[in-house]
């Protein structure tokens, strides 16, 4: 049951289209009450793809009914609900599905792994467009060919906006190498699968996202739905890239208009990774200028233009995807304050195999030529997981809704430290690592 003090304005709408509320329990206004009501939306799209009328689309960062008086076509069906990932990421149900147990405490921001790699791309033309190595994107090129997939979901660009970010499905192994580098910048992401679900001809695909992208479709899976089925039979392959937390348009959009005092409406292209390890934020201008801005004053930047679902998260990786990675440099922060003296060696990626297919895939890389890697041993401290370690004990202080963290109880212990300090470039962030204390 839902009252009018509560209910959202996609929610109220279709209320005043169709007056009594009493007795009203439909599904969009459960996910506007659990999720939208208590910015607990992480804007994965999931919701989209998994609703079986396709009823869903985005308004920016968050979703809505296409038309309010579509409410009444939800009937019984309670997909989006259950696959939103948004409040109850459902890492434990997940977790005993795919390796028969939940993470230890141990293994709280890490998650449960086979093993863990140091690794980079043996292709220069690939390790040179990437953020960290392009181990994800050698792993998502031998997948290409040893899984026979017809599409990679990728993060690209708007083509008339390039300074926003928007989901792309490649079909080309060889344009793969274009989606590199990283991406601060959230985005409805996974509604755009609804293609390939769609396709007449079955299409079989492979995912790289976030934590919550990966929580998302791991959740749509274990649906008794036509997208569940789709999810189970034609995702063959989910690789995870590590995330601090993401920025909302607004992040990259003050970048432009406050540091290089330009309009966003004068921008061709922005990427986040660009040039010499750990890269800067390459903005191309459409008369031909390259405008840069060092990657740490962009972190500073992005720090204030952020959900409070991405400030809030428990999830480091969520550790369920079969192969995760992360940059292998534990402080991208201070590499980018004080350039090191070889920086293709501290570019590459730390690489962990979580599920057998996962491991099939490693192999399939090094075998093709597409990967080179070498055991390492996890130890030392990650910044980017000590921010969000620090926030997430922040927020467990206080009152707000949270999404649910990977271990049912499991709270972080909480040290008093403001999110800024980590971010001093006089410091950049080593003498915080020094009283932390996670693996990264």
């Amino acid at each position: 049951m839902h009252d009018l003090a509560t209910c959202t304005v996609s929610g109220c709408a279709y209320l005043q289209l169709h007056g009594d509320w009493r007795g009203i329990d439909l599904p969009f206004l459960d996910l506007s009450r659990d999720v939208l009501d208590k910015q607990l939306c992480s804007s994965c799209g999931v919701c989209g793809l998994a609703c079986p009328q396709n009823l869903i689309e985005f308004d920016g960062l968050v979703p809505k009914l296409r038309e309010p008086s579509l409410a009444s076509r939800c009937a019984d069906c309670t997909d989006c609900v259950k696959a939103c990932p948004g409040a109850r990421p459902d890492t434990l149900i997940a977790e005993e599905r795919l390796f028969g147990r939940g993470r230890r405490l141990d293994e709280r921001w890490i998650g449960i792994r086979a093993k863990v790699l140091g690794g980079r791309a043996r292709e220069r033309k690939v390790f040179e467009a990437s953020a960290s190595g392009g181990s994800a994107t050698a792993v998502l090129r031998a997948a290409k060919r040893h899984l026979g997939l017809d599409s990679v979901l990728v993060m690209g660009r708007e083509p008339q906006r390039g300074w926003r970010t928007a989901p792309a499905l490649c079909e080309d192994v060889d344009d793969l190498v274009n989606y590199a580098q990283s991406s601060y910048q959230i985005a409805p992401y996974l509604g755009v699968l609804r293609r390939e679900m769609e396709s007449p001809t079955p299409r079989m695909v492979a995912v790289v996202g976030l934590a919550c992208h990966i929580q998302g479709i791991r959740k749509l899976q274990s649906l008794e739905s036509r997208a569940g089925e789709w999810a189970r039979t034609n995702i063959r392959l989910l690789v995870e890239l590590g995330c601090s937390s993401g920025t909302t348009p607004r992040g990259t959009e003050s970048l432009i208009e406050e540091i290089l005092e330009e309009s966003v409406d004068d921008v061709a292209l922005v990427r986040y990774r660009s040039g010499d390890y750990p890269g800067q934020i390459a903005v191309d201008m459409k008369d031909g200028r390259r405008l840069y801005v060092p990657f740490w004053r962009a972190v500073k930047q992005f720090a204030t233009n952020k959900t409070h679902r991405c400030l809030s998260c428990g999830d480091w990786m969520s550790g369920l995807a079969d192969v995760s990675v992360s940059d292998g440099d534990p402080n991208i922060f201070a590499a980018s304050v004080e350039a090191g003296d070889d920086p293709d060696a501290a570019k590459h990626g730390r690489i962990f195999v979580r599920t057998p297919l996962g491991q099939s895939i490693i192999d399939a890389a090094v075998e093709l030529g597409e990967l080179e890697v070498w055991n390492i041993e996890l130890e030392g401290l990650n910044l980017g997981l000590e921010r969000k370690r620090n926030r997430r004990a922040s927020y467990e202080q206080g009152s707000l809704p949270l999404p649910e963290g990977p271990i049912p109880g499991a709270r972080e212990p909480w040290q008093g430290l403001d999110d800024e300090v980590f971010l001093d470039p006089q410091t950049a962030g080593r003498r915080l690592l020094k009283v932390s204390g996670s693996a990264g």
